[in-house]
């Protein structure tokens, strides 16, 4: 388990010794006692966590936020650990409250973004992830709903139960049942030879290709999954689907996907077929292509002051700023 009793506080200077009753809990909520600070707390039971065997789960989450959350290291897009600490039945982290729920929940009520807004989260989810990339870290899990909102419009990529040290990172993935039944017997011999050779971590339609066939991972599937959330907070679906992952996971080996005719701008398709790309090593995002500096001078960011991207007002839910069709973008 994390932590045995009370931890010590490594973010935040005014935190000291904490336990449970330093907090009032008000749902996932949490009142620090002492100065009324509210924060999101993260409840894990510790009879759920053995039962789905998810101890290494939970180490890598409280390793990779400890590393993250120190003053040196923390990011203004990226959520931060300010304490643990657990009694007989859970365990307790103490993280950055977002307000505003998460990016999926804001596609949901809008449907699909403008181009100026998915300018805006795509351009702080990338200042996220070159950050946690520089600190040796590959989220491995990024999604919509793992991007959360603060009160001010602006992200936090969280959730980091998946994410590996790149000194430890694993080979592969593990593949869900499909229907057999679907099957001819030659995709039954595909499915039991992508099962022998994989045992991935993260979600079905934002995993990299690489992860699928077992390779090394490295910070590019995080950029795949980056090319993924910029289809589909402009097309308001993902560019991969299927009956079970298994045939979702054929469609992603396979690169089959089609742009909607209202995907707005050529800069933004552009820019998905250039994160999209089955060879880890010709993504744009990888180390072997330069990084993340080639996706901030890709013309679709041409409008995009990244010196002051954290200071500015959030479009995410300015109404005037609801997307039209045919939309242009990225001048």
């Amino acid at each position: 388990m994390p932590d045995d009793g009370p931890s010590t506080a490594f973010s935040a200077d005014s935190f000291t010794t904490r336990t449970k009753a330093d907090f009032l809990f008000l749902s996932e909520l949490g009142e620090e006692r002492q100065t009324s600070r509210k924060f999101a707390v993260k409840i894990c039971l510790k009879k759920k966590i053995m039962q789905e065997k998810k101890v290494q789960q939970i180490f890598r989450e409280r390793d990779a936020l400890r590393l993250l959350s120190t003053p040196a290291n923390a990011s203004p897009f990226v959520v931060r650990l300010f304490c643990t600490f657990q009694d007989r039945e859970s365990l307790y982290f103490v993280l950055s409250l977002a307000e505003k729920r998460d990016l999926l929940a804001r596609l949901k009520a809008l449907r699909r973004f403008s181009v100026r807004q998915c300018q805006f989260a795509m351009a702080e989810l990338l200042l996220a992830l070159e950050h946690i990339h520089a600190l040796g870290v590959i989220h491995r899990d990024v999604k919509p709903e793992n991007i959360l909102l603060r009160e001010d419009g602006h992200i936090l990529l969280s959730d980091f139960g998946c994410a590996k040290q790149k000194q430890s990172v694993e080979h592969g993935a593990e593949v869900e049942h499909g229907k057999e039944e679907q099957m001819t017997s030659t995709d039954k011999e595909q499915k039991r030879a992508l099962k022998r050779r994989c045992s991935f971590v993260g979600t079905g339609a934002y995993v990299s290709p690489e992860v699928l066939n077992g390779e090394e991972v490295t910070g590019a599937c995080d950029w795949w999954a980056f090319g993924v959330i910029l289809f589909e907070l402009l097309a308001g679906r993902r560019p991969f689907s299927g009956a079970s992952e298994y045939f979702l996971f054929r469609q992603v080996l396979a690169l089959s996907y089609e742009f909607p005719d209202d995907f707005p701008c050529d800069s933004s398709r552009q820019l998905v077929q250039a994160l999209l790309v089955l060879v880890p090593a010709q993504r744009m995002g990888s180390d072997a292509m330069g990084g993340a500096v080639p996706i901030r001078h890709h013309p679709f960011y041409n409008s995009t002051d990244w010196d002051s991207i954290g200071k500015r007002k959030s479009p995410l839910f300015d109404s005037s700023d609801e997307p039209t069709d045919g939309e242009e973008g990225g001048e």
